[in-house]
């Protein structure tokens, strides 16, 4: 019997955002924008840039588990 892994569609929507928010065009990238920003700093006020700096904060703590995924992915793949 062949066992079927069915998703939820909760997992597929967060799936599908996932892909949508890892293609995105580089000019449309949250690093294109954190740029923009950046070059023309009048856009944002002080309380978004601080909300700004706490939501790259987050990020960069999810990097070393993103590198452990990245790093096990490579393991698997070896022949």
């Amino acid at each position: 019997m062949v066992e079927k892994e069915i998703l939820s569609q909760a997992d597929l929507d967060s799936l599908l955002h996932i892909n949508e928010f890892i293609e995105q065009k580089k000019s449309d990238s949250l690093a294109s924008e954190i740029k923009q920003a950046i070059l023309d700093s009048g856009k944002l006020e002080l309380e978004q840039w601080q909300a700004l700096r706490e939501h790259i904060a987050e990020i960069e703590e999810l990097t070393p588990h993103i590198e452990l995924i990245i790093s096990l992915k490579k393991e698997s793949a070896k022949p």
